[in-house]
This record gives C-alpha cells, structure tokens and sequence, in this order.
C-alpha cells in the first residue's frame, strides 16, 4: 500500500474550493447558530430585566422628605421648634388656605402622582376641600409639586390648649403602570391651634353641648 492510500479522505463541498474540508464547512455553519443564541439570550436577559423592573416599580419609588409652604398671611415658620422648625397656621374659622408640597423622585423610576393628603386626625382643624389633585409626572430623579386646599374648620371639637400636628403625607398614584402608595414625612410639620371660645362659632355656651377629643 502506498503513502497515498493511507491519507484519510477528503470530501469537498458543494462549491467548496480546492483545499477546503467539510469540517472547515461545518464550523462556519456553526458560527452564524452561535450568533443567533447569542442574540436570543441578550434579548431574554433584557426582557428579564424589563419585567423584574415593572414588578418592583412599587417598591422602588421613593420620594424625599417635602418642605411644605402656605401663603404668608397663614402661616409663619417657628425655628427652634423642633429639628427643622415647624410651620405654625394662623387659625382663622370658616377661611381657607393653600398648602404646597414639592415632590423630587429620588428613584429610578417614574411616578405619576394622581392623589395626595395629609395623614389627619378623625376631626381636623384642617380639613381638605377642593377634590382631588392635578394629576403629577414625575420622572425618574425628577420633581413637581401638588398644591392642596385646605378650610379651617372642627374648632368645637377641640379646648383652648388643643392642637393638631401634621407630619405626613400620604402620596398615592401608578408607576410602570403599577400602582403605587407611599406614606412620606413632612421635612417641615404642620401644627394648628385651637381657638378660645370667643373665637369659634361652632361652639355654645351649654355645658356638655360641644364634644371633645
């Protein structure tokens, strides 16, 4: 037998060029199959990623602490009292008054504001009027503010000495089409006094009459 009987086959392909084997061929056919897995993982992890996302949404929005303002005439900020101050509101029955809470998304995702309150007692000497908020966008890392109406009202239900304090607020809306609530203290609080007797219509003069909490 000679030398080139033992040399192992060769079969060239169809429209292969001389020299070239077949398993030369099945390589380059591998390396387009390779790509396309490659392809189909990248996009899996990033819907994976998209859906892990949207099911966190709720519990990833996160918003600072607001500093709350209200027109001059209402109120005055108190330093001292307190680690920040506190924002006294001048009492006066049956008027109204606007409160402002800028809103900053320290989160990545966006939250779209669609409800927004103080966390109030059962008869509060600020009640809200006004019906619900405009709508807010707020973008991931981005801010706006919601402006709430309030009446100065309930003033039988309380003594000279009483007063409300308010030092959350409650935020509820959607992100990612989720929705979404969160409970945010108030940077500054919200403290409102009672008013003597002279000074509330609400009350009378008939002991027992007016109710207390």
């Amino acid at each position: 037998m000679s030398l080139l009987d033992a040399r192992p086959d060769r079969t060239l392909g169809p429209g292969s060029p001389a020299g070239t084997t077949s398993a030369g061929s099945s390589a380059e056919a591998r390396a387009p199959r390779r790509t396309r897995r490659a392809r189909a993982a990248a996009v899996g992890g990033l819907l994976a990623l998209v859906a892990g996302a949207w099911a966190l949404a709720p519990q990833a929005v996160l918003v600072t602490d607001p500093v709350p303002s209200v027109p001059a005439a209402d109120g005055l900020l108190v330093k001292g009292y307190g680690p920040s101050g506190t924002l006294a509101l001048h009492y006066r029955y049956g008027q109204r008054t606007a409160l402002t809470l800028p809103l900053d998304n320290a989160s990545v995702v966006p939250f779209r504001v669609t409800g927004a309150e103080l966390v109030e007692p059962t008869y509060p000497l600020l009640a809200p009027v006004g019906g619900p908020v405009e709508p807010v966008e707020l973008g991931p890392f981005g801010d706006g503010e919601v402006v709430l109406e309030f009446e100065f009202t309930n003033c039988r239900y309380y003594h000279e000495r009483a007063n409300n304090t308010y030092d959350q607020v409650r935020l509820t809306g959607t992100s990612l089409g989720r929705e979404v609530t969160r409970t945010v203290d108030l940077a500054v609080p919200l403290v409102v006094h009672s008013q003597v007797i002279l000074d509330c219509p609400e009350r009378t003069f008939v002991r027992g009459d007016d109710r207390r909490v």
